[in-house]
């Protein structure tokens, strides 16, 4: 032990250095700001009143974009400025006018959300044009098949036929297409369409169907003891044909003719089939 010369125990000082955690700005880079905006807006707001010298410095921005930057920050509403002794002094505005920002930003998204509301129908009849052209698609994998669906329901609207031959057993199992099923089934029934669905009786696992009562006319099911072909939707011009595997593949054939065809077939078995 120390002992100091009056007899009082010697202290040890000890040093602690504090360091502080990194600022995170991402938040800054998601509503809009360049990193470049970042480093030199967090070095002004310590630096407080000062000319562009320190800001290069302490923001390690060099001095050509310096200029720059700060003039976009003065139009962000950020950045002040003034002269003194014909010398530019700069400093920021309260941290609060990033608020302001984001407000602002979101009036502008909001109106150039109502300017695209307008274009929309020009951008869909273009679409629709090249779609009249195309006789096949293939959508793969779930979120293919998420993509295929919810773009069928988008096409039909109230009173309009949606013919399905089910799945088998096995595919009925994938839970995450039982939920994608569930939540297609839900939309039909809001937009108020007319599906009619036919199931080999065999199918034991669809036969469950706990999420897909009878709601004549706008939802009915059929059964009946005959091999059908697996997982075909037809509706309006369209028939899609779903091909279980490894890699789901959906393939859908845009073509009256044969969506007649489909239909022709589906409507005979389903007169011969028990209602339920």
């Amino acid at each position: 032990m120390l002992i100091h010369p009056l007899g009082v125990n010697k202290a040890k000082i000890f040093i602690v250095k504090i360091t502080r955690k990194p600022m995170d700005t991402k938040i800054l880079e998601e509503i809009g700001f360049t990193k470049g905006e970042i480093k030199v807006y967090l070095a002004l707001l310590e630096l407080g009143n000062t000319t562009t010298g320190p800001i290069i410095i302490k923001s390690k921005v060099s001095r050509s974009k310096v200029y720059e930057i700060l003039i976009r920050l003065e139009e962000k509403g950020l950045v002040t400025e003034s002269i003194k002794e014909d010398t530019r002094y700069f400093q920021t505005t309260s941290p609060k006018r990033i608020k302001d920002y984001i407000k602002s930003k979101e009036l502008a998204l909001k109106e150039r959300g109502k300017e695209f509301d307008a274009l929309l129908p020009s951008l869909m009849d273009k679409q629709a044009q090249i779609s009249n052209k195309q006789e096949v698609k293939i959508f793969m994998g779930y979120e293919g098949q998420k993509s295929f669906y919810k773009d069928a329901v988008d096409r039909l609207g109230k009173g309009d036929e949606y013919l399905v031959i089910t799945m088998g057993n096995e595919e009925w199992e994938n839970e995450n297409y039982h939920t994608l099923i569930a939540n297609i089934h839900k939309r039909r029934l809001e937009k108020k369409l007319h599906t009619k669905v036919l199931f080999n009786s065999s199918k034991g696992e669809f036969k469950k169907r706990e999420h897909f009562p009878n709601t004549p006319p706008l939802f009915e099911m059929r059964e009946l003891e005959m091999n059908l072909p697996n997982s075909i939707i037809i509706f309006k011009d369209t028939v899609s044909i779903t091909s279980w595997g490894d890699t789901i593949r959906n393939f859908v054939i845009i073509c009256q003719d044969v969506a007649d065809q489909y239909k022709k077939f589906f409507y005979e078995v389903w007169d011969k089939a028990d209602s339920q």
